[in-house]
């Protein structure tokens, strides 16, 4: 099965069925496919809107970000990086430090809310993953459950779940800015901030 990607040369449709494989594997309710369409989404129009150095490379990054996801474990972000090397140099044309600059990008999702300032794509990259906090409140709150469904009770106790989701989410509301960019600040910081208050009013209930 296969998506419709935006035109971007040498991206090699073999990657994108890896890719879309990975995402079939059980538990995942957010951390899912259409969490890629909507990141594909996003990607098209920062390309209309924003000058991406290496699209090519923030595109796989994405399409590879979540690949490999287990909630609650810690190396999802570098087996995630890891297929996503393998698979280009398997079945694309990618050098060596393209392949090392998309396992990098995915690296940093580990630590959302550690990166306050970073170069352009890499700005650009992370913004596109968190674009679902300033979703309208219908979508950030299926966003909301199906995170939860993804860890509770498979993972922790729903207790511990609130603690950590609100730990999460007070690091994001502590920052000076949600976005690093300000395309996606004039796009969606405010209601992200808004969103993300009130999820966790409900989380401390």
């Amino acid at each position: 099965m296969t998506t419709t990607l935006p035109a971007i040369p040498g991206c090699d449709e073999d990657l994108v069925r890896i890719a879309r494989r990975a995402y079939d594997s059980p538990g995942r309710h957010y951390h899912a496919w259409s969490h890629i369409e909507a990141c594909l989404a996003e990607f098209a129009q920062a390309q209309q809107e924003m000058h991406i150095s290496e699209p090519r490379t923030v595109l796989i990054a994405l399409l590879f970000h979540d690949a490999v996801y287990v909630a609650g474990r810690r190396d999802n972000e570098a087996l995630s990086a890891q297929l996503a090397g393998d698979a280009m140099a398997r079945h694309s044309d990618a050098s060596v430090h393209e392949r090392s600059a998309v396992g990098e990008l995915i690296l940093l999702t580990a630590h959302h809310h550690a990166h306050l300032s970073l170069p352009g794509d890499a700005a650009i990259f992370l913004d596109i993953d968190l674009a679902v906090l300033g979703v309208d409140e219908a979508a950030y709150r299926a966003y909301a459950d199906g995170v939860r469904q993804e860890f509770v009770p498979s993972a922790v106790t729903p207790e511990a779940f609130a603690e950590g989701r609100s730990r999460f989410l007070r690091g994001l509301l502590d920052q000076p800015h949600i976005y690093l960019t300000d395309w996606m600040r004039s796009r969606r910081e405010a209601s992200a901030r808004t969103n993300i208050a009130r999820e966790l009013q409900e989380l401390a209930g």
